[in-house]
């Protein structure tokens, strides 16, 4: 059992993160998976990638709150804008604590605009 996990899933519909970082899978072999990748931008944002999305997230996030020890904490920082957190985050066997936005200017140089992130802080019942 654990204290705490903090995670930044991947964000609906918006980075195919497996192209993004092909060269990783490629260089020693490994299998093209990109079909199991959560969130990947190929799906889209519509209501059936969005389902699934959230799907894919609870159930992952069932597992992660599986090792954690009664009390303890999941931090998820997620980009929100569709308000599918509050959602999956009840599913799970925890309370949510707080909420706090962070406000994201130019995190990488290819991204010119800003944008915010939800934290979410809860614990494990």
């Amino acid at each position: 059992m654990v204290d705490a996990v903090v995670t930044s899933p991947p964000y609906v519909g918006l980075i195919d993160y497996h192209e993004q970082h092909r060269y990783a899978y490629e260089l020693p072999g490994l299998a093209d998976n990109r079909q199991s990748e959560i969130g990947a931008a190929a799906n889209g944002q519509g209501g059936a990638a969005k389902d699934a999305y959230c799907a894919d997230m609870t159930s992952v996030l069932l597992n992660v709150v599986s090792k954690l020890r009664t009390g303890g904490t999941l931090v998820v920082v997620a980009a929100d804008r569709h308000a599918l957190y509050p959602g999956i985050l009840g599913s799970l066997d925890v309370v949510q604590r707080h909420v706090m936005k962070r406000h994201v200017n130019r995190r990488t140089g290819r991204r010119g605009s800003h944008f915010h992130e939800s934290i979410f802080i809860c614990a494990k019942e």
